[in-house]
């Protein structure tokens, strides 16, 4: 096997819990070598639950399992002056610094940025934190409810005539995660060898916001919000639906194919001209939807994904953990593999790769035993002499002051992607400096651009506006022999080409890797196709809206253990993330090697990895699988969703040693609930939620949740309002942290900003997504020197849709 993309990087990990445990996983899956400090005790995720076996153990814990394979660990008492030096010896010699305790932690322990930097000047610190290193709420205690609640997301998600619900996976906190990699990637990147470093303040909270951004958007720009529901009314049939045996995923989409493929349902009526165009369809949706349903309840989930397949629609079904681990495509590319063996629980089979990298590889290790690699630390320590480490100082002193342009500026990215993955991973590679160029193809314009061509419509796109803001576009038609030789010399200046076309459409143009590698050696693909580049289902289509279901994440989410799944939006939106991710660690190959690579990025997979892997590895473990449980917490309580003054107004509320639930009493007035014996132990709180529950409602509804959320906060509890879109955009953290961005030029409008800051060279928004075909004098003329009669005037006639049947 190859060498992992990040195998020159050493690593301190100073995390706990999820958010920073997963970032560093990426970072030492892909060949990092990643030291995690620990307490004398231990993370404190080696105590929490689902564990091997079912038998609790500081080595059994399977959260931890997955988010610390192959990590060393090191443990060290930072109260004491001893620890403290350990940890300034191991910070000399590190390229990265990864921590995610509160805020004013680094400060309190002598080990700011500030005073890290005078001990290495090369070193890139990431910092994650709830709401960030600043702001109003940068104290705020939290857990993933609370951070859901105040993301946005949690108001999405769920039925109208219910509280909002938490999902649950941990996506606020592993949405962050990969936002820290690629961040983490992106300074080290642009500090090469011989630059110095900087601190990254990465925000959970807005990092969540991503999963919501264009719920977001509609209401800065329209004042609009949608209701909270699971039902998607805007396309007809798009979502899941009862079937004989469960719930298939029924997505009308391709939009295209429902002409050829409705007969598929066996209801002539869906084949009437009303229903031939999507926009029809969904003014219809109701009858649609319940003449698809007979079908629907004489098939089974599985046959009716693999016969909508075959009709060129991007079907899928609510597959349970068991169906989704295994899964056929699973299976056959060999996504679930057996890990190292670990000293007390063996081997076990685990998610591989989020990404796999033609040539880089993934290493399945193990996770470490508590303090496991003490001794091998210590001699490392005895080798270097303090000398040596004064001289890093020294050195670093005198290293070049990093350029104040954003870190990815000088590199160009070829963007060839539709609808919102593809996009989104190529507006956080422009967001951050690289020269984006997205290919339009006009006579088939994508979903963003909106379902019309009169009066340039597809200009006017709000969604088209900001997951392409800061690229540029050339329009060209790659069935064109011109406009391929135009791409061609493109392509020869390009470092990056970003896809999520189906496997073998661009192979038919004459654009795979391996063209693409004739035209530039080192040239980095980055594939998002639905399913992979390989295996059974690899030629077939996929959205979020079949994905997710597919994926079995679905099932962690509902009610209550037996209700209804629902969907957690947008998860188009984390393989986005996960996208930029790729792209950065082959780039960070590149830097290391000069080889160019093939990001194979299967959405199913990357959804899969980033916000279930440890669910997965429960059921390949235990052979069990995780129940939801709504708003409740296997050892939190009271944990819940409280309704409060005024309309559709909702509190998250966390509760969990016995002394908070005393302070929670006397906050409440209450105080001889203290000695109630229903609520005297977390365990007695469990088997009386319900009533727990009413009580504290009946408090709540007193007060407004923003109230609520302060005066919990004040006395150091867990509480967040579950703020609605309109209240997000209006919330003064985010505004005191300047999360909202205007483009410097092209509109006054706001736009969700970014989750992600650096010290010295932060992201930019510069302008909107461009108008069709804006650049196209620029590239072809100026960029590569090409006639001027090749650049081509769009005629209104010529443009198409992907909303035409």
């Amino acid at each position: 096997m190859s060498q992992g993309a990040l195998s020159a990087l050493q690593v301190i990990d100073l995390t706990q819990y999820i958010a920073g445990p997963y970032c560093t996983k990426l970072l030492a899956g892909f060949g990092a070598e990643v030291i995690k400090v620990e307490p004398l005790s231990g993370d404190p995720v080696r105590y929490i639950g689902p564990f091997v076996g079912n038998q609790p153990g500081i080595e059994r814990s399977i959260p931890f399992h997955w988010l610390n394979s192959a990590k060393k660990s090191v443990t060290l008492d930072l109260e004491t002056p001893e620890g403290i030096e350990v940890l300034k010896q191991l910070i000399a010699g590190a390229d990265v610094l990864v921590e995610n305790f509160a805020p004013t932690v680094m400060s309190e322990l002598g080990l700011s940025y500030e005073r890290i930097r005078e001990i290495n000047p090369a070193i890139v610190m990431t910092s994650l934190s709830n709401f960030g290193q600043d702001g109003p709420y940068r104290d705020y205690r939290a857990n993933e409810a609370i951070l859901y609640a105040m993301s946005g997301c949690m108001e999405s998600t769920g039925d109208t005539d219910k509280p909002p619900l938490a999902a649950g996976p941990a996506v606020s906190q592993y949405t962050a995660s990969m936002y820290a990699y690629f961040g983490t990637l992106a300074a080290v990147f642009q500090r090469g060898d011989g630059g110095v470093g900087q601190h990254l303040d990465v925000s959970i909270q807005e990092s969540a916001i991503e999963n919501v951004q264009m719920r977001a958007l509609a209401y800065l720009h329209t004042g609009k919000r949608k209701p909270r529901n699971s039902s998607n009314r805007d396309w007809a049939p798009w979502q899941c639906y009862p079937c004989r045996n469960g719930y298939a995923a029924v997505l009308g989409g391709p939009h295209r194919h429902w002409r050829k493929g409705a007969s598929l349902f066996e209801e002539p009526r869906l084949l009437e001209e009303r229903f031939l165009h999507v926009l029809d369809r969904a003014k219809a949706h109701d009858e649609v939807e319940s003449l698809i349903q007979p079908w629907l309840m004489r098939h089974d989930k599985e046959e009716i994904f693999e016969l909508g397949l075959a009709r060129g629609f991007a079907f899928g079904y609510l597959a349970t953990m068991a169906e989704a681990f295994e899964f056929k495509q699973h299976q056959e590319r060999e996504f679930f593999r057996e890990t190292e063996s670990h000293p007390e629980v063996g081997r076990f089979k685990s998610c591989q790769a989020p990404f796999r990298l033609s040539n880089s590889s993934w290493y399945m290790g193990r996770s470490p035993l508590l303090g496991e690699h003490n001794q091998v630390i210590q001699a490392q320590e005895e080798q270097s002499s303090s000398t040596e480490r004064n001289q890093v100082k020294e050195n670093g002193q005198s290293l070049p002051n990093p350029k104040k342009n954003p870190p990815l500026s000088g590199i160009r990215v070829l963007e060839i992607s539709r609808e919102w993955a593809g996009p989104h991973a190529g507006r956080i590679l422009a967001d951050f400096g690289a020269e984006v160029i997205r290919i339009d193809y006009p006579c088939r314009m994508e979903t963003t651009r909106g379902a019309s061509t009169k009066n340039k419509a597809y200009n006017q796109q709000l969604g088209f506006h900001h997951l392409n803001r800061n690229k540029k576009c050339l329009a060209v038609d790659l069935k064109d022999s011109v406009d391929r030789e135009i791409l061609k010399d493109l392509i020869r200046q390009t470092d990056i080409v970003l896809e999520n076309a189906r496997p073998g459409v661009l192979k038919k143009l004459g654009f795979s890797y391996e063209d693409l590698k004739a035209i530039k050696p080192n040239i980095i693909l980055v594939s998002m196709s639905a399913y992979g580049q390989t295996g059974t289902y690899a030629p077939y289509p996929g959205y979020g809206a079949s994905i997710e279901p597919l994926s079995g994440v679905n099932c962690l989410t509902a009610y209550s253990p037996y209700a209804d799944a629902k969907r957690i939006r947008e998860t188009d939106m984390i393989n986005g993330v996960m996208g930029a991710c790729a792209a950065l660690t082959a780039l960070s190959n590149l830097q290391r090697t000069g080889d160019g690579d093939w990001a194979d990025l299967s959405q199913l997979e990357g959804l899969t990895h980033a916000i279930g892997g440890e669910h997965f590895l429960e059921y390949a473990v235990n052979g069990e699988t995780t129940l939801p449980i709504g708003n409740r917490h296997p050892a939190y309580a009271p944990h819940g969703c409280y309704r409060c003054r005024e309309e559709d107004q909702w509190v998250a509320i966390a509760i969990g040693s016995d002394a908070e639930w005393r302070t929670f009493c006397e906050i409440l007035g209450q105080p001889e609930l203290i000695e109630d014996p229903r609520f005297a132990t977390s365990s007695d709180r469990q088997d009386n939620h319900d009533a727990l529950d009413r009580l504290i409602e009946a408090w709540t509804c007193e007060k407004t949740h923003y109230e609520v959320m302060h005066l919990l906060q004040k006395q150091g509890l867990m509480a967040g309002a579950v703020l609605n879109m309109a209240e997000l955009c209006q919330d003064p953290h985010l505004w005191e942290r300047n999360y909202f961005q205007k483009p410097s030029t092209g509109s006054d409008a706001f736009f969700p900003g970014f989750p992600l800051r650096m010290s010295v060279t932060s992201p930019v928004f510069e302008r909107i997504g461009a108008d069709l075909g804006e650049h196209d004098r620029e590239i072809i003329c100026h960029l590569l020197g090409r006639p001027e009669e090749q650049v081509k005037s769009w005629q209104e006639e010529e443009l198409g849709t992907d909303y035409d049947p």
